[in-house]
């Protein structure tokens, strides 16, 4: 039985935590954050403590909080024994400050407290500085995910940048789509079907294969007339960058 200690109440949190409980050969011994309050739409029956407190006996202290708060994380806990990674795709092990025993733990998702997640589909990236360690991870993560790959820092930061890209970029360009729609008093559901078919498409045939549009084609009088719609200067800038990048990735094709 691996005992597992989660620090944290976000969004991943929340999700680890359902995934541990579900887990075979896992006990979620105690939950540790910030602000305990937070921690309010979490199993309830589980050991609650605030962070700074001192922790629950574990083999994996899993820190599921933002990069930029490890460190705090750490300083409450110096000396500290114990397997104590974080979740971060972008951070490397010397981040867990005071730890002997460092690791990542680094699943490739995106969540919502509101979307239910089925984390046996999430890829696990782990690290560890010691190879028993790394050991402890693979069997913690193969528990809760079918896809559990080692990486070493660099190649999991490669895989956050690409994750950006796909999930955090596109996102943003939905949401500025839905926006044109509700300017124009058209509903977002509209772009439902062409979401769906450009989201197939990027994993059937590639996203190289599967580009089309004005900027692909170098249909300039399109793209003119798009930036003669946008009214904001960020708007233009943005939608010329994005189109002269597709341009120069097809312009030998043209």
């Amino acid at each position: 039985m691996i005992r597992v200690v989660l620090i944290g109440s976000g969004n991943l949190a929340y999700h680890l935590h359902k995934a541990l409980l579900g887990a075979e050969d896992v006990s979620l011994v105690g939950l540790v954050a910030r602000r305990p309050e937070a921690l309010s739409d979490f199993e309830t029956t589980l050991p609650i403590k605030k962070l700074g407190t001192p922790l629950d006996t574990a083999d994996v202290y899993i820190l599921a909080v933002a990069d930029s708060a490890i460190g705090e994380v750490m300083m409450h806990y110096p000396g500290a024994d114990g397997l104590f990674v974080h979740t971060s795709g972008a951070m490397d092990l010397k981040v867990l400050q005071g730890a002997s025993r460092p690791g990542v733990l680094y699943p490739l998702q995106t969540f919502s407290k509101e979307r239910a997640i089925d984390f046996q589909k999430v890829p696990l990236c782990i690290e560890a500085a010691l190879a028993s360690d790394a050991a402890l991870l693979t069997a913690l993560a193969r528990t809760l995910s079918t896809q559990v790959l080692e990486l070493p820092t660099a190649k999991r930061r490669a895989l956050h940048l690409a994750a950006v890209y796909i999930n955090n970029f596109s996102n943003h360009m939905i949401y500025l789509g839905e926006t044109i729609c509700a300017e124009a008093g058209l509903s977002k559901s509209l772009l439902g079907p062409l979401l769906d078919e450009t989201c197939a498409k990027a994993k059937d045939l590639s996203a190289y294969s599967a580009q089309t549009g004005p900027a692909r084609r170098n249909d300039t009088e399109t793209l003119q007339a798009h930036l003669r719609m946008l009214t904001g200067e960020e708007d233009k800038e943005l939608y010329t960058k994005i189109s002269e990048s597709i341009y120069r990735t097809y312009e030998q094709e043209l």
